[in-house]
């Protein structure tokens, strides 16, 4: 499947996973954020995992998409030579060139991704400086030292004029960065905020942010992972909110302070620090309502029902990867021209297209000028098989794409000659009288422009007259190259048989002759398999 395939597909099979994701959502509305939160988590990694999944897993394609084999035929002409094609003659209709929209789209899908990617790598290069440039915050020391330990949590606490509100920074190395002005907060606000960032660095908020940008970015067309994602963001603060609760913080008193810190902070937001900040004024009316609403559920999530969420999102990403969507559909064309080692065409060369991702094949033939085309067969991956007489089978895989067309040429090679000679010696202690040499030979039909090598001379083997006496039979088989004169070349021994029998097939072997196969009337070398069997008996 190639890259086109896997947007084309995964922008089909995205959409699934983020309905499926929302309406999950939409079924746990009256359960705990922690759980929407982590539901959505879920759902960006299987839109990250999904072209992987799609490539990897073996094409299925339901019975009510599945396409009936199409045998596509072109009447033979009586003409079976395989001709050059002069330049003064006149030239055959040219094939369509490739199409260029499958580049086109890759570009805008590039730059689509890199616009999406730069805004959260520029939001975390700005966040990281100040990070950097941030100093230590003396007096919110000993309130993080308590958490620190009561959360089994690691994490820093700094102060910088940047900063427009407090906000959670790193993925292993946790910080928690407060805006200058935040030693005039009263203790108990300044508990309250440290904890709520706290709770975000417990959570691994970072961690699922970055998997949901990751996606976004991968998937910056659509516009349902984006409205995903601001739902994410929601349902993060409020679970960090219901955490807070959790921890002994009165509702009222911690609505009043995130009220307070949104009034004097929200002005400073700046859009392109990425993180999570606990003064969001986007979403404040929803998060005040809900932590001051005792009927829901603010517990947060346990380790069982995580493990569940996760199986559940697999068993649905699985058949959603392997599902092929594009079988009625997609279409393509496949075109090429079909040539013998010399560069002449080969007409009415028989070319099987099989597609190997839901099984289905077609079959056309070349015309006269060695050209086939294949209009409008389902996109995939393919297999295409070239067969002509007197031609060895040529192979070659392609994958074609819907609405684009792909071209695959092949070059056959002279199909390969096959000799079968019984040598009979008398069985030990009948008389000897020597058994007549008995000459099989299957050969390849050939047609158009090959003439296929044939014996002329073939001396007689010799069974080796101990071998006799001691009842060894044996089967030698040997490849060899019939040269451009009709020699033997490099005769070589392919299988398991007793020295002596090698050496007396070897023997005779180097002195046959041959007429030699013929390619358009001019001599070539061609492969020949050559099976001599010693037996004895009449």
């Amino acid at each position: 499947m190639t890259w086109t395939s896997l947007v084309y597909e995964g922008a089909g099979k995205a959409t699934l996973l983020l309905l499926v994701g929302g309406a999950a959502v939409l079924l746990l509305r009256r359960g705990a954020a922690s759980l929407r939160h982590f539901l959505w988590t879920a759902t960006f990694a299987a839109l990250l995992v999904l072209p992987l999944a799609m490539a990897v897993l073996p094409g299925w394609s339901p019975a009510l998409v599945r396409v009936a084999p199409t045998t596509i035929t072109v009447a033979p002409v009586t003409t079976r030579v395989a001709v050059r094609i002069p330049s003064e003659a006149t030239p055959s209709r040219p094939l369509p060139p490739p199409s260029r929209l499958p580049g086109l789209f890759l570009m805008v899908w590039i730059a689509g991704f890199m616009a999406a990617a730069s805004r959260f790598v520029v939001g975390a290069l700005r966040t990281s400086r100040m990070v950097r440039r941030a100093v230590p915050a003396a007096y919110a020391q000993a309130t993080l030292a308590e958490w620190n330990q009561s959360l089994g949590i690691q994490t820093k606490v700094l102060e910088s004029a940047p900063a427009p509100m407090p906000l959670t920074w790193g993925i292993r190395r946790h910080v928690v960065v407060l805006p200058t002005g935040a030693s005039q907060w009263p203790a108990d606000r300044l508990e309250t905020v440290l904890l709520h960032e706290l709770m975000h660095v417990a959570r691994r908020d970072l961690l699922a942010q970055t998997i949901a940008q990751a996606a976004c970015s991968l998937y910056w067309f659509h516009p349902l992972a984006w409205v995903a994602l601001r739902q994410l963001r929601k349902e993060r603060e409020r679970a960090c909110d219901d955490a807070v609760l959790l921890h002994g913080v009165a509702a009222p008193d911690y609505a009043t302070h995130l009220v307070d810190l949104v009034r004097s902070l929200d002005a400073n937001r700046n859009a392109w620090l990425d993180v999570p900040a606990m003064a969001e004024n986007s979403d404040l009316e929803s998060r005040v309502k809900a932590m001051l609403n005792r009927k829901l559920n603010h517990r947060p999530l346990n380790a069982r029902l995580a493990l569940a969420i996760a199986a559940a999102v697999v068993a649905v990403l699985l058949p959603i990867a392997a599902v092929t969507l594009h079988a009625q559909t997609a279409v393509g064309t496949l075109t090429g021209i079909v040539t013998d080692p010399t560069g002449a065409r080969i007409p009415n060369c028989r070319v099987v297209a099989k597609n190997l991702d839901v099984g289905t094949q077609e079959t056309v033939m070349a015309n006269p000028a060695g050209e086939y085309r294949f209009a409008a067969i389902p996109s995939g991956r393919y297999q295409v098989e070239f067969a002509s007489s007197g031609f060895a089978l040529g192979r070659k895989e392609t994958t074609l794409v819907s609405g684009a067309a792909a071209r695959v040429d092949a070059a056959l090679e002279v199909g390969k000659l096959s000799e079968n000679v019984v040598i009979r010696g008398p069985k030990p202690g009948s008389a000897a009288v020597p058994g007549p040499v008995v000459h099989a030979s299957e050969r390849i039909r050939v047609g158009g422009m090959v003439s296929t090598a044939k014996l002329v001379r073939q001396p007689k083997p010799v069974y080796p007259p101990e071998l006799q006496q001691l009842g060894i039979e044996g089967t030698v088989m040997i490849d060899a190259i019939i040269s451009k004169d009709g020699t033997v070349l490099n005769p070589t021994v392919k299988n398991t048989v007793d020295s002596r029998l090698a050496s007396a097939a070897l023997d005779a072997v180097r002195t046959w002759a041959y007429q030699p196969a013929l390619l358009n009337g001019e001599p070539v070398e061609v492969l020949t398999t050559i099976s001599l069997d010693f037996q004895l008996g009449q």
